[in-house]
């Protein structure tokens, strides 16, 4: 039986085309920034916080396409990834977190999205600490 995507050129050393799932996340990533874009216009004019998770998807999906060909590249998208998705995380938890703390009525989604960017954050920081100690 023949294997279908990816996977399916590796017995045979052939290169496979055709849709993959990094491509699938591409394209739905760059469907939702163009709908967060064109909402912008439309809409009010200011972007949110969780306007940013299409281009995350958009970021990581580049990064995967391009880490065979060009790692140094791949590298920094991911890494900008990263930083976009620290810098949401707190936009939208450090408020939430403020209300909690004086009392006030605050969105649970925000608190969550806050603590799991900040852990997160500690455990990327701990890798690379791992990471730097090994000496590779």
């Amino acid at each position: 039986m023949a294997g279908t995507g990816e996977n399916a050129g590796e017995k045979t050393g052939e290169k496979t085309g055709g849709l993959t799932y990094p491509w699938l996340v591409l394209g739905v990533g760059a469907i939702g920034v163009g709908i967060n874009v064109a909402d912008w216009f439309v809409g009010d004019g200011r972007p949110q916080p969780y306007d940013v998770f299409p281009l995350l998807l958009v970021l990581w999906a580049a990064g995967d396409l391009l880490k065979e060909r060009r790692p140094t590249a791949a590298r920094a998208m991911r890494g900008t990834a990263g930083v976009v998705l620290f810098a949401a995380g707190l936009a939208v938890g450090v408020p939430a977190a403020a209300a909690a703390a004086r009392g006030e009525t605050f969105a649970w989604l925000d608190l969550i999205v806050g603590v799991l960017v900040i852990l997160y954050a500690v455990a990327m920081a701990s890798a690379l600490a791992m990471r730097k100690g090994s000496g590779t």
